[in-house]
């Protein structure tokens, strides 16, 4: 079965540039192989894939997350709280090709956070056609 579901490996605060790849390396399931958690490619062994991403912003600067498959995005969120700290959940459906890969980036400075008791980055997908 190809799925996969990965994390940020530790507590802390991430920034990350505008077009920078954010890498999950805390990878908890990995069937098929197809995520590389020193890339953080998902690069599918088989057509047809569904993926999601949870990412935690900081109260201040605001995140900016894509989906993107092969360069383009697929799903794209922004999302800035000056009071709470939270979680925010993306979906896309994608048709992809055996040997495409799909990643997660910020499109613009963004700040989030994970603290392994309650808050939680994740980057997941599993296979749902062939």
């Amino acid at each position: 079965m190809v799925m996969f579901h990965a994390r940020l490996q530790s507590t802390g605060e991430f920034t990350y540039a505008s077009n920078q790849v954010i890498v999950f390396k805390n990878v908890l399931v990995n069937g098929g192989e197809g995520y590389n958690p020193n890339t953080g490619h998902f690069t599918a062994p088989v057509a047809g894939a569904y993926f999601t991403v949870q990412y935690c912003p900081m109260k201040d600067p605001s995140a900016c997350i894509d989906i993107v498959h092969d360069g383009k995005p697929l799903q794209r969120s922004r999302h800035s709280d000056g009071t709470y700290y939270l979680c925010v959940t993306m979906q896309a459906l994608a048709k992809v090709a055996m040997g495409d890969k799909v990643w997660v980036r910020s499109y613009g400075d963004s700040k989030v956070y994970q603290y392994d008791e309650y808050y939680w980055n994740s980057f997941a997908g599993m296979l749902i056609h062939i």
